[in-house]
């Protein structure tokens, strides 16, 4: 069956207000000199928007003047590619204060492609004020590039938060993009779906603050009247404040599968369900899978709302879907435990 890829995550904003060409515009502190829109190269996204920067002292550097709000995680990311003598290099990443990036985190590439880097650091109790933030270019495993080096550098981003999203392009201001949801119905459910067996598997994160009383949805596969449902939700009182794997039939829970190995606070949580007819199991996080033979399986499905619930509006995932995964079969429960651990 064909394969689709789809793009789901939270609303940001990046605060770097020229994160397409990254160099003169930058109000913090600079140097080297810095060519935007090179034609020696195309950017990431296929255009001449990248910037050539040149080292003219054995000290380079790049960055942007900001304030930082304390107890708020960030996360800084960029495109780099080698130049002169940079093949295998590092670009150093910093976020005001210490600690920096360090190790493969901020490795240029050897081979002359692009690689997007990224660090996340979380400020302590007091805010950081006019702080700089960028870019420190270094050779490897430390030491400082020579006079004449080069390095390409485009999409720079700087976002609260603990993980990167998709580039947001400022070319003069910050920008904000909206949180990006997905239903699928119509020929492009019923294209992939099958009614008999199914195996989905996700992996997702939810933001820090989330009420604990809040309905966080991962994905809902539903028929028209919604009284028929496959659904993935967490941090939810109902259930216990865990990720919770639910199947209903005629509005009545004929499955149900909590997360007993981590709580709904973990990093990342993976969950693969699979159903066929009356035989249901999960895992979350590499736990052995639990069965359940109570009930029967609806076939009557006709869409798939991923980090929403697809009936109204509200009850958003209010968190990240890093994997959303679906197969038109029943995996194993060895199979399910192996795709989450």
């Amino acid at each position: 069956r064909e394969s689709k890829g789809l793009l789901v995550e939270e609303a940001r904003t990046n605060l770097f207000l020229y994160g397409t060409t990254p160099g003169d515009n930058w109000t913090g502190s600079k140097a080297g000199t810095f060519t935007e829109n090179t034609t020696e190269t195309t950017a990431p996204d296929g255009t001449f928007t990248a910037t050539k920067w040149t080292f003219t002292t054995t000290d380079p550097y790049l960055y942007q003047t900001t304030n930082l709000s304390a107890n708020t995680s960030y996360t800084i990311s960029m495109w780099v590619k080698a130049g002169t003598n940079m093949a295998g290099d590092r670009l150093q990443m910093r976020i005001g204060g210490a600690p920096y990036s360090s190790g493969d985190a901020e490795v240029i590439p050897a081979d002359g492609t692009w690689r997007r880097i990224s660090h996340t650091r979380t400020i302590g109790g007091s805010a950081e004020n006019s702080a700089s933030v960028g870019f420190e270019p270094q050779t490897s495993p430390s030491g400082n590039p020579a006079v004449g080096d080069v390095m390409y550098i485009w999409g720079a981003q700087l976002e609260v938060g603990g993980f990167i999203t998709s580039f947001i392009p400022t070319n003069g201001s910050t920008a904000t993009r909206g949180a990006d949801i997905v239903d699928i119905d119509g020929e492009d459910f019923t294209d992939f779906y099958n009614q008999s067996e199914s195996t989905i598997i996700s992996s997702h994160t939810l933001l820090t603050g989330v009420p604990n009383a809040e309905n966080v949805y991962v994905y809902q596969i539903q028929d028209a009247s919604t009284n028929n449902v496959i659904r993935v939700i967490d941090k939810n009182s109902s259930y216990s404040n865990v990720a919770t794997a639910l199947i209903l039939n005629s509005g009545s829970s004929v499955a149900h599968f909590n997360n007993t190995t981590d709580s709904f606070t973990k990093d990342k949580v993976l969950v693969a369900l699979s159903v066929k007819n009356n035989d249901f199991a999960a895992s979350h996080n590499g736990s052995t899978a639990e069965s359940d033979t109570s009930g029967t399986l609806a076939t009557n499905f006709n869409s798939l709302g991923i980090g929403r619930y697809p009936p109204s509006g509200g009850y958003e995932l209010n968190g990240h879907i890093q994997r959303f995964i679906y197969y038109p079969k029943q995996l194993s429960d060895s199979q399910l435990k192996t795709l989450t651990s």
